[in-house]
């Protein structure tokens, strides 16, 4: 069997934002998809782990749609597919699970086909599919990305995300849609939110790279999003309170929600007790998690590097 034959590619979670960064800030987590693909005769799809059951077995699978969109763009036809999925990452909760069958898609395909798209190639038409970069690039790039849409192409800076810092990752039990988050949020913002958006986007990211600690609770803070989506997640801002208060050294919706993260050094049994104890208080339940930022992006399984 030559090595096109089967590909097996490994994505990971992200959670975008980071407070003030809307759309343009991601961070890779270490929980992973992985997907396997091969040609074949007509198209089969098998499901394991998050979404058995639930997500499509056909054409209408994103990563199928993924992996006919590169095939498309590079001038190929493909009689089908078989693809094996297996998911860690949870549906519709703002952890970059939409992202993750994106690139796995695009990424199978590309060494399936042997299109030699390199990963600028396929950042672009992952941010075409999605429609946004923030969560697509650090899924495929790892670590923590910061991007623009330039003209038609997508201006994607990579850097090494912290290891040493704790990522608590609270996930209520209730979905949120994309969709859904998008329409709550206002057309026009004022020049005021903007300029406190923009400069605390600036400071979150160079706070994360130089490990100022300190500062992060101050500088998450967000005034574009968060408070447009906090009626579709019942204690969402009590949650946030509760881990800053808890010892957090900041925290956020992820994404457009439901999940909540929160970033932290010690404490961290303490902070992810009273983020739950918040949901609580609001009748929802939600588990909760201590994860790492992931360095590695999307990697053929066999070609992992170690962090």
């Amino acid at each position: 069997m030559s090595r096109h034959d089967l590909v097996t590619v490994r994505v990971p979670a992200t959670t975008a934002n980071l407070g003030p960064g809307f759309d343009c800030l991601g961070l890779a987590l270490d929980i992973y998809n992985t997907v396997e693909l091969s040609l074949a005769v007509e198209t089969t799809v098998q499901i394991t782990g998050e979404g058995q059951g639930q997500l499509p077995l056909g054409p209408n699978n994103l990563i199928l749609q993924a992996a006919d969109r590169l095939a498309e763009q590079t001038g190929q036809q493909v009689p089908g597919w078989h693809l094996r999925q297996h998911n860690e990452i949870p549906l519709a909760r703002g952890l970059g699970s939409s992202s993750a069958a994106i690139v796995g898609g695009l990424i199978t395909a590309n060494e399936l086909l042997q299109a030699g798209l390199d990963r600028q190639q396929l950042l672009k038409i992952a941010t075409e599919i999605e429609g946004h970069p923030d969560n697509v690039a650090p899924a495929l790039y790892g670590g923590l990305t910061a991007c623009c849409v330039e003209a038609e192409d997508v201006c994607c800076i990579r850097l090494d995300a912290p290891r040493e810092l704790d990522i608590g990752v609270v996930i209520p039990r209730f979905e949120v849609s994309t969709r859904q988050a998008r329409q709550v949020l206002p057309e026009q913002v004022s020049f005021d939110d903007a300029v406190f958006n923009v400069s605390r986007a600036a400071c979150t990211l160079a706070a994360i790279v130089a490990g100022r600690w300190e500062v992060l609770s101050g500088v998450m803070k967000d005034r574009l999003h968060q408070p447009h989506r906090a009626s579709l997640i019942p204690g969402m801002e009590e949650v946030i309170a509760a881990a800053e208060e808890a010892g957090a050294r900041g925290a956020a919706l992820s994404g457009s929600g439901s999940t909540i993260v929160a970033f932290a050094t010690d404490r961290q049994d303490a902070i992810l007790e009273a983020m739950v104890k918040a949901f609580a208080n609001f009748n929802v339940e939600a588990t909760a998690f201590w994860t790492k930022a992931n360095n590695q992006g999307a990697v053929l399984v066999g070609e992992e590097v170690s962090q």
